[in-house]
């Protein structure tokens, strides 16, 4: 049985930067549809006045986060530290996992969770399905 990786995360938009935001989330979403074939889903979510925002993936497994984390790597750079800092429109609220997340992931969101953010991992998968096509 597939036992695919979730990923959630939610981030407060700074007043004044919807319009940044949204100009560079279209052009992300649209290279990652490109590049990762693997990718189940990706979509994000706004509040009802668009002040924070939840972007929702879903994987097949942790090999596709880590994929999905090279392929991001290579457009907003190494270190997420050092993106938030140049992504100044947005400000980490928390992060849920669930499935198994991969050493590299933990690590990679581990100045996060340094820096006060929540993060919550709930990997036993116990019960559902996944499908590929709606049907």
């Amino acid at each position: 049985m597939i036992k695919p990786l979730i990923f959630i995360s939610t981030w407060k938009i700074k007043e004044g930067r919807l319009e940044d935001y949204k100009q560079f989330a279209r052009e992300l979403i649209e290279h990652f549809k490109a590049k990762e074939p693997q990718l189940i889903a990706f979509n994000t979510y706004f509040n009802e006045d668009e002040t924070e925002m939840t972007s929702i993936q879903v994987h097949p497994d942790a090999a596709s986060m880590d994929f999905h984390m090279q392929v991001l790597a290579k457009v907003i750079g190494e270190d997420m530290v050092e993106w938030i800092d140049r992504a100044d429109f947005l400000e980490p609220k928390h992060i849920e996992i669930y499935g198994t997340p991969s050493a590299k992931l933990l690590e990679a969101d581990q100045p996060l969770v340094d820096a006060g953010i929540p993060l919550s991992v709930k990997p036993l998968h116990f019960a559902g399905f996944t499908r590929s096509t709606v049907g």
